[in-house]
């Protein structure tokens, strides 16, 4: 479970969501100059150079996985002490928008998946997940 999240958007979408928490899928987190990028893992285990990827299901991320910073608060520094504060002003940001066209494979989109797993202790469905031809190792050397 991760810290309630904030919906902000002038469409008003998601904003029933608000204040939630939500079981979320596996994670990788890359920092770099400054930069945040984030990846689902399709199954919860440890990682190998060559596991394969998939689209954090979260508004604010580009195709890329980059995080639009917007509201986000960000740590000066890349180190391993800065990984919870990261974590924290991300998951404290204002989601404001969709930044791709297709953020999960769930039937009822974005909003619908959200608002299945509000509340809940179930785990993440990875079912969910939209899967990319990018490797562990290739998101980890920014390709």
């Amino acid at each position: 479970m991760c810290p309630p999240h904030v919906f902000e958007n002038s469409e008003g979408k998601a904003q029933i969501l608000n204040g939630k928490s939500f079981p979320q899928p596996p994670l990788v987190w890359r920092v770099a100059q400054g930069e945040l990028k984030i990846r689902a893992i399709c199954e919860n285990r440890r990682l190998k150079a060559e596991t394969a990827l998939a689209v954090a299901p979260f508004w604010n991320l580009s195709d890329d996985g980059g995080v639009c910073l917007g509201s986000m608060r960000c740590p000066e520094s890349a180190s391993v002490g800065s990984i919870d504060a990261w974590e924290r002003g991300f998951y404290e940001s204002a989601f404001t928008h969709a930044n791709v066209g297709r953020l999960t494979r769930h039937k009822g989109g974005h909003d619908a998946l959200w608002a299945r797993l509000a509340g809940t202790r179930w785990p993440f469905p990875t079912d969910a997940l939209i899967r990319l031809p990018q490797s562990l190792a290739q998101f980890v050397k920014g390709r």
